[in-house]
C-alpha cells in the first residue's frame, strides 16, 4: 500500500479552518474474502485459566458456537444517535478482548487501508472540529478477511487533540465493523431489531 497526504490547517486562512486536504490512497476495495478451508473455530473454546469451556450440560463450548452467540453485556455500551434514539455497540476493547479468546494472541491482526480527513473547522467557541474516515482490515492467521469502514469526529480547543480524537474513533468504528462479519458475538447480533444493551 501507498498512501500519501497533505494537509494544513490554518487559523489565519478565510474558513478559519483547513486551506486545502489532498490524499493519494491505493487499496483493496472493500470485499470479504471467501473462506479457506483451515479453519479453527471447530476447535473448543478455552477458559482464561486455560480449561476447556462448557455449558450448564457440561457439554463442550465450541468457538462457532460461542461465536454465533450475542456479546456480552459488560462489552456493550449505549450512544444516543439521531432523533434522540438509543443505540447499542460494542465497545472496542470489547472486540479485542472477544478476538483474542477466540483467535489467540498474535492469531489475528488489522492493518489501516485508508484514513483521510474530512472535516477541519472552528466553531463559534474557537474549538477544532475535526472529523475523519477510514477503513480498516482484520486478517485471521488461516488468511482470511474482512474489511470495513468508519468515522470519527474529534472537537477540542488543541487541534492535535481534536486530530488525535477523529483518527482514533475513525480507525476504531472501521476495525469493529470489520470484525463483526466473524460472529454475532463481535457486535453483529446488535444489528436485528429488538437486540440491544438489555439482550444481551
Amino acid at each position: 500500500m501507498q498512501h500519501t497526504s497533505r494537509s494544513s490547517c490554518d487559523e489565519g486562512s478565510p474558513s478559519g479552518g483547513c486551506l486545502s486536504t489532498q490524499s493519494q490512497f491505493q487499496h483493496p476495495p472493500l470485499q470479504t474474502n471467501p473462506p479457506l478451508l483451515i479453519d479453527n473455530t471447530n476447535q473448543p473454546m478455552l477458559n482464561y485459566d486455560g480449561t476447556e469451556m462448557r455449558d450448564e450440560k457440561g457439554r463442550l463450548v465450541y468457538k462457532s458456537q460461542f461465536l454465533s452467540t450475542h456479546p456480552l453485556k459488560g462489552d456493550c455500551k449505549e450512544r444516543v444517535g439521531y432523533g434522540g434514539k438509543k443505540f447499542t455497540y460494542v465497545s472496542g476493547d470489547g472486540v479485542i478482548r472477544t478476538m483474542n479468546a477466540v483467535f489467540g494472541f498474535g492469531g489475528w491482526s488489522s492493518r489501516i487501508t485508508m484514513e483521510r480527513m474530512v472535516q477541519c473547522e472552528k466553531d463559534d467557541r474557537g474549538r477544532w472540529n475535526i472529523g475523519y474516515l477510514a477503513t480498516v482490515k482484520v486478517t485471521l492467521r488461516n488468511g482470511v478477511s474482512h474489511e470495513d469502514c468508519g468515522s470519527g469526529d474529534g472537537i477540542n480547543e488543541s487541534k492535535v487533540k481534536a486530530h488525535e480524537k477523529a483518527m482514533k474513533s475513525a480507525v476504531t468504528d472501521a476495525m469493529k465493523r470489520a470484525a463483526r462479519h466473524f460472529g454475532e458475538r463481535l457486535g453483529n447480533a446488535l444489528y436485528v431489531k429488538g437486540n440491544g444493551i438489555k439482550t444481551a
